[in-house]
């Protein structure tokens, strides 16, 4: 059972999702992506598909508020994951030359019909660019350990990058499309005989974000 929850985390733990970027007040957002199998001596897992929604608030200039959730078939069974999480993002450095940014939140997993739970946290830091044409490359690490009751801390780092465009559609509004590729290393627990397990993905975000009052810089 670990080893399936170890490589099917889904859409609210699974991607960066985050470019560095404040929303211009409320922002919405569709996720998916697809994770081809992964690598792991004696641990292969199957393929996996996430999808989920996101929402991010912003509190102050440079901060903002993330809550986002997703579901998944769990690698190599029919049983169905989900996932939710909270996090904070906040700017500590403005396109000087670039943007520095650091995360950190709360999650939890959980797999239809298999009795099982995980709570995980996560500290990350992004840096991000803008450039003409409302466009944004984007680079980010991510530590993301999962605890599961019982059994012991499963850490995940997670490394990638990508590129969003967010035009503006209309005064106060703007869309967004976001697309990412990250690799993911867990590293095993006493019960996986510290057996490291290594698998990648790419993602999509689709969404608009609304407000008025503020610049989205």
């Amino acid at each position: 059972m670990l080893l399936l929850l170890l490589g099917c985390v889904p859409a609210g733990v699974y991607g960066l999702r985050f470019d560095g970027s404040m929303p211009v007040n409320s922002e919405f957002a569709a996720v998916g992506g697809v994770f081809p199998g992964s690598t792991g001596k004696d641990l292969p897992l199957g393929d996996t598909l996430v999808t989920g929604l996101q929402v991010r608030q912003r509190v102050t200039r440079d901060v903002a508020v993330e809550v986002a959730g997703g579901v998944a078939p769990a690698s190599g069974e029919d049983a169905l994951a989900g996932s939710v999480e909270i996090e904070v993002q906040g700017r500590i450095l403005r396109d000087a030359p670039v943007t520095v940014s650091l995360t950190g939140g709360l999650n939890a997993y959980g797999q239809v019909d298999a009795d099982s739970l995980m709570f995980g946290a996560d500290v990350g830091a992004v840096v991000s660019r803008g450039l003409p044409g409302d466009l944004r490359p984007f680079a980010a690490v991510k530590l993301n350990p999962m605890y599961a009751p019982g059994d012991g801390i499963y850490p995940w780092f997670q490394y990638g990058g990508g590129l969003s465009w967010r035009p503006e559609l209309v005064e106060g509004t703007r869309g967004l499309v976001a697309l990412e590729a990250s690799g993911y290393h867990g590293f095993g627990a006493n019960v996986l005989d510290d057996t490291d397990i290594v698998t990648w993905g790419v993602m999509m975000q689709l969404g608009a974000s609304f407000g008025s009052g503020r610049s989205q810089e």
